[in-house]
């Protein structure tokens, strides 16, 4: 069991080591600085202006997962739906619950700011991860595309030079 709570804007120091175990974890040949990511938190991702709420999951003293989620705009209702963009439990504290502890958190959340949506991306060959989100009842939409413009594709198209 894990007590989760929401971080507050001077909790970002806090976090810098389960945030570069994430980072180790999604990209194993990066070299991930500790200067780096705590100037990374503090600077863009816990300020107000963000849009982003950090939740941290405690148990026996330290920090074992967090979420970082914001609500987006306009969903039909007069509603918001709440975007997962990143939840990791720390390796050595997985296949306890406490994923499943974390997500009931942010669904609760979510009912608390109204939202009628939970979304959230993942790893489409992680058979593990999609079991444990089917478990939950999520669905995976496929009506939909996920579309992105890389660092090249995105300058170029932010400085009005033709792509074709």
């Amino acid at each position: 069991m894990m007590d989760i709570t929401q971080c507050g804007p001077d909790e970002w120091a806090d976090l810098v080591d389960i945030f570069s175990e994430m980072e180790r974890y999604h990209h194993p040949q990066a070299i991930i600085a500790a200067e780096q990511m705590a100037k990374y938190l503090k600077e863009r991702v816990f300020p107000a202006n963000s849009g982003t709420e950090i939740y941290k999951g405690m148990s026996d003293g330290r920090i074992v997962a967090f979420a970082c989620v914001t609500i987006l705009y306009p969903v039909p209702r007069y509603s918001g739906q709440m975007f997962i963009k990143e939840l990791f439990v720390s390796q050595s504290a997985r296949r306890q619950g406490l994923g499943r502890q974390m997500m009931q958190f942010i669904a609760q959340r979510a009912q608390q700011k109204s939202c009628t949506h939970l979304d959230w991306l993942s790893v489409r060959d992680d058979k593990s991860v999609q079991s444990f989100y089917a478990s939950l009842g999520a669905k995976v939409v496929e009506e939909v595309n996920y579309h992105r413009l890389d660092h090249h594709f995105l300058t170029q198209l932010a400085s009005n030079q033709d792509a074709g």
